[in-house]
Parts: C-alpha cells; sequence; structure tokens
C-alpha cells in the first residue's frame, strides 16, 4: 500500500485490530484513530509516516499494544498517551521524538524506550 492512512478508518468503531505495517504509507496518522474504541492492537511500523503522535491515540481505553517504529515520526509523546492503562506494548524507536515518557506508559512492560533514547518525565513535586 501507498498514500495516506485515510481518516474514514475512525469510521470503524468495532475494529479491534489495525495492521498496517511495513507499506509505503506517507503523511500524518490521523487524529481519527482515536475514535477506535474498541481498538486493541494499532501497528502502522515501517513506513515513511512523518508529524506528531496523535494525542486523540490517549482515548483508545482498551488498546494493548502500539507500534509506531521506523517511521519519520517527530516530537514529543502526547502526554495523554499516559491514560493507557491497559497498554503493555510501545514500540516508538526510529523516530525523531523528544521530550520524556509520560508516568502511565510504566506498564507497558513490552517497549522499546531506551533505544528509542527517551526517559520517563520526573514526577511532580506535592
Amino acid at each position: 500500500m501507498s498514500g495516506s492512512i485515510p481518516s474514514s478508518l475512525g469510521n470503524l468503531s468495532n475494529l479491534q485490530q489495525l495492521h498496517l505495517s511495513g507499506n509505503d504509507l506517507s503523511g500524518s496518522i490521523p487524529s481519527s484513530l482515536g475514535n477506535l474504541s474498541n481498538l486493541q492492537d494499532l501497528s502502522l511500523n515501517g513506513n515513511d509516516l512523518s508529524g506528531s503522535i496523535p494525542s486523540s491515540l490517549g482515548s483508545l481505553s482498551n488498546l494493548t499494544r502500539l507500534d509506531l517504529r521506523n517511521n519519520k515520526l517527530i516530537g514529543s509523546i502526547p502526554s495523554s498517551l499516559g491514560n493507557l492503562s491497559n497498554l503493555r506494548g510501545l514500540y516508538i524507536s526510529g523516530n525523531q521524538l523528544t521530550g520524556c515518557l509520560p508516568a502511565g506508559l510504566r506498564t507497558a512492560s513490552n517497549n522499546d524506550f531506551s533505544s528509542a533514547g527517551l526517559s520517563f518525565c520526573a514526577a511532580a513535586s506535592p
């Protein structure tokens, strides 16, 4: 596949898995993917996706795996991703991401944070 990810995919409300890895997809990740309330696994690795990670992905409360490796994503990790309490796998290396990881992502026991050069944000002072 090539081209951009259609924003209309965000209308597939019963979708549980979306695997678009290893294609020639470009452009940004549509914020409409945050509407996929039943999504458990989102794999977009190995494409040419650019831009930032949409904060709307933080509303995917059923998400257990998020794989965004080996794209051209930039910017910081949205703090909203810290709300993903069911997330067990987060793979983000091979991008140009900066900043720190929201503390809520500590539940992602399968990850590549260190190889991505990222660490957890410092805890806020009381």
